[in-house]
């Protein structure tokens, strides 16, 4: 018999494409009711038995070929899509997720892996039995779905569908607490970080941060996307004490888009400003000047006075105050001591190591100024400290207060008078007073120390040579000041009241109130001429006597009389 070849080939599925089976010296040929591998292994079958010769190789081609048409008859009856199938979460119940394509009738689907029970089968449909949430899956995003196919007479196959859950922003932001709060020490350098506080996010998106802009003077945060929150500006205690921050966050870049689903949360942020040791002791009173972020408080030091030869007791009295010092630290109030580093060298002065009060410890022998420095140091922290001056001045004891030349003084002020203008003596002139203090202990009785002081008046002011000048325009009738002469050497004081009454200006007297000083001058001016032509007429009338009728004097003397008295009487109403 002469050797053939045959074809044996196969429906193409999506698994494989084609199969291609070569067997030798064989005839292939087709049956219409019988599977062509079949045939070929009967009609190979056949033929060994009456040549009696058995091909092992023959026998296992004939199995192989079996099987192999199992297979693909198997595979074809059930097939599903090869790529994952997506699903959104929070899908609706009964959801199709896969459509299985089964080419033969009575074919059984079953599930055999249901992760989370959450699919079922409805006829050759896969469906999701529940909606799916991404976040509560235990493991990634794909679930694996394996349905077994079956079929009588036919061996049963595992399909595989991968099904992947597509996450959405279904979940708001949030922090751990609604309020946290920090505590930063002053002065803590710019750009440092002072927390970082972020939010979490269930769907695990990009977040995005904000910061309310008022308090950006203070602080900043790093970026939009890392919430650390930075220092902007130096912070001083005793400018601020507290910043109250609020931090957003929001799960889509702001600004939202219309239609877009967007998510935020806030929490609040108090941040306590600490106070911390960094200033030395300061002297009081002082004035505050500032150097950069440093602030200093400048101390003009401390003056007083003792007599000479004698010891006083008790703590000295000093200007413009007791020496005392505070710890520049607002808050902290640490405890400050006092020492006395230089100037006391004969040991007459000592200082309260607590309270910084000098007294004496021996009288004083020569005349003339001591200066001492006196230390104020921390307790706690030998390094912050600060110095001051305390000068103490040794004189001569004083026998005799300053004394003014009068107890009581009376001045007077025009109603139109205003600023700068002079307290007047009286009602006539227009000479100021003038006050003056005399000390017994000056042989002239003038003590170049003495300063004069006006005390709890709004109205008047005094010069160092003893004028009192009005400071504004006085709207009341009178009113009263003390006085004050204060020598500045020793401290020693006298007083007097000063009591100003206020009259109308020129041209605003009322008539019942008498002529005023310059209608009396001219009154008397005017009278003062008549006495003048009196005399000149009574002298030629003399002369007339002598030469002629004494009668006739006598009646011309009446006439002139009688009209010299009617003239003067006018002249001194129309000068009314």
């Amino acid at each position: 018999m002469k050797s053939q070849t045959l074809r044996l080939e196969s429906t193409p599925t999506h698994r494989s494409a084609q199969s291609v089976l070569y067997v030798k010296k064989y005839q292939l040929v087709p049956r219409s009711h019988s599977p062509p591998y079949l045939f070929v292994c009967i009609r190979n079958w056949e033929m060994d038995m009456i040549f009696k010769r058995k091909s092992i190789t023959t026998i296992f081609g004939c199995l192989f070929a079996l099987s192999f048409h199992k297979i693909c008859f198997a595979e074809k009856i059930c097939t599903i899509p090869p790529e994952p199938v997506a699903i959104k979460e929070n899908n609706t119940a009964d959801t199709v997720v896969v459509h299985i394509n089964t080419t033969t009738k009575d074919v059984t689907l079953n599930l055999t892996e249901n992760p989370g029970n959450a699919f079922s089968l409805r006829g050759s449909e896969l469906i999701a039995k529940k909606g799916l949430d991404f976040e509560t899956l235990s493991g990634p995003e794909e679930l694996t779905v394996q349905i077994r196919c079956n079929k009588t007479g036919y061996r049963s196959i595992t399909l595989t569908v991968i099904v992947r859950v597509v996450n959405i922003n279904d979940n708001p932001p949030s922090f751990d607490k609604s309020e946290y709060t920090l505590n930063l020490n002053e002065l803590t350098p710019v750009n440092s970080s002072i927390a970082l506080i972020e939010a979490i996010d269930d769907d695990s998106e990009v977040l995005y941060y904000s910061m309310e802009p008022t308090v950006n003077r203070y602080f900043r945060l790093e970026t939009m996307y890392i919430p650390s929150i930075l220092v902007n500006k130096i912070l001083d205690y005793d400018v601020i004490q507290q910043v109250k921050l609020i931090l957003y966050v929001q799960d889509t870049l702001p600004p939202s888009q219309p239609g877009e689903l967007s998510f935020t949360a806030s929490a609040t942020i108090i941040v306590n400003i600490i106070d911390i040791d960094n200033r030395p002791p300061w002297f009081q009173p002082c004035t505050r000047v500032s150097s950069g972020n440093a602030k200093l408080c400048l101390s003009l030091g401390y003056k007083g006075r003792v007599n000479l030869t004698e010891k006083q007791d008790g703590a000295l009295q000093f200007q413009p105050g007791p020496v005392y010092a505070r710890d520049g630290d607002k808050s902290r109030n640490e405890e400050i001591s006092y020492k006395i580093v230089r100037g006391n060298d004969d040991n007459i002065f000592q200082i309260d190591e607590k309270s910084g009060n000098i007294s004496m410890l021996k009288p004083a022998d020569i005349a003339g100024p001591i200066s001492l420095l006196v230390l104020a140091s921390q307790v706690l922290n030998r390094d912050q400290f600060a110095t001051t001056s305390v000068t103490i001045d040794v004189m001569k004891k004083s026998r005799n207060a300053p004394r003014f030349e009068k107890d009581r003084y009376e001045g007077y002020v025009y109603s139109t008078s205003g600023p700068e203008n002079m307290v007047l003596r009286d009602r006539i002139s227009n000479r100021p007073i003038r006050v003056r203090a005399r000390d017994e202990d000056f042989a002239s009785g003038i003590n170049p120390d003495v300063r004069y002081e006006v005390q709890y008046s709004s109205y008047v002011n005094i010069t160092t040579d003893g004028f009192i000048l009005l400071k504004k325009a006085v709207r009341t009738d009178s009113f009263a000041v003390q006085l004050r002469a204060v020598d500045v050497s020793t401290g020693e004081a006298g007083t007097t009241t000063l009591s100003v009454i206020v009259v109308p200006s020129v041209g605003d007297q009322s008539p019942d109130e008498g002529y005023r000083a310059g209608d009396m001058a001219l009154l008397g001016f005017v009278m003062a001429a008549l006495l003048v032509l009196c005399l000149i007429v009574i002298g030629y009338l003399i002369s007339r006597v002598k030469k002629g009728n004494p009668d006739a004097f006598k009646s011309e003397v009446s006439i002139f009389s009688s009209k010299l008295m009617f003239r003067a009487m006018l002249e001194v109403y129309s000068a009314s």
